[in-house]
């Protein structure tokens, strides 16, 4: 499903695009290169694949692979996505650990509950803050964005007259609170990452789940601050 120039909704079992555990996988078209952000749970890595050459393009060609964070419906189709195209798994350099080792903050054994046997791989490249990917025609640069896990990033993208982010589980379209309380939150760490983010004053924004927005998304940031920023006592939290 191509979504804005050169993005395109690669995988979401929110979509029945791929399995239904898969997060949103997303890809970005450079033209002589490719990068695919999150792998989905490890079920639909070959509806993710066939996806790529719907859209008339070539799996060979992803260069990158970028985690947004550790968790198993993020990372769980690394192993089969990088064997099938030869590219290189990129993280943030505090995620490398949980992702090579497959610990407590993967949420591994969710996903045997779930009939989804999440396997290691390696990362190949490590992140850190503000580091720039090339990726074709495209340069997206890395926002470590701690919070949800400490490793967290969002992927920022300025084109086409629009400020665009990919923006993981630390925040979702229409100020909708998420899973909070997972392996490695800190609301403290999330508080000031949603501060930072809004005054970014992002255009389009592309979650790990839920629906994208094409246009006026740091509205949407803002509302997701907020809450977050609000007395506890008046938030009720959807727990998933």
């Amino acid at each position: 499903m191509r979504i804005l120039k050169d993005i395109y909704l690669a995988g979401g079992g929110a979509y029945g695009y791929s399995h239904g555990n898969d997060c949103n996988v997303y890809l970005i078209d450079g033209g002589s290169e490719l990068a695919l952000i999150d792998a989905g749970g490890g079920g639909g890595v070959q509806r993710i694949i066939e996806n790529v050459k719907s859209f008339s393009l070539n799996p060979a060609k992803i260069k990158f692979l970028i985690i947004t964070h550790c968790h198993y419906d993020h990372i769980g189709g690394n192993k089969g996505i990088k064997e099938l195209t030869g590219c290189k798994i990129a993280a943030h350099e505090t995620e490398v650990k949980s992702i090579e080792t497959l610990d407590v903050l993967t949420l591994a054994e969710r996903a045997k509950q779930r009939g989804l046997y999440v396997e290691a791989s390696k990362v190949d490249v490590q992140l850190k803050d503000e580091d720039v990917l090339n990726v074709g025609k495209h340069k997206l640069k890395i926002i470590h964005t701690p919070g949800h896990t400490p490793g967290s990033i969002c992927i920022f993208l300025e084109e086409w007259g629009k400020r665009i982010l990919f923006s993981g589980d630390i925040v979702s379209a229409q100020g909708r609170l998420g899973f909070i309380n997972g392996p490695g939150f800190n609301l403290d760490d999330w508080k000031k990452t949603l501060k930072h983010l809004v005054d970014l004053r992002i255009d389009a924004m592309f979650p790990g789940h839920g629906t994208f927005v094409l246009s006026d998304a740091c509205d949407h940031i803002k509302l997701y601050s907020d809450k977050m920023n609000a007395p506890w006592i008046n938030i009720v939290t959807e727990l998933g």
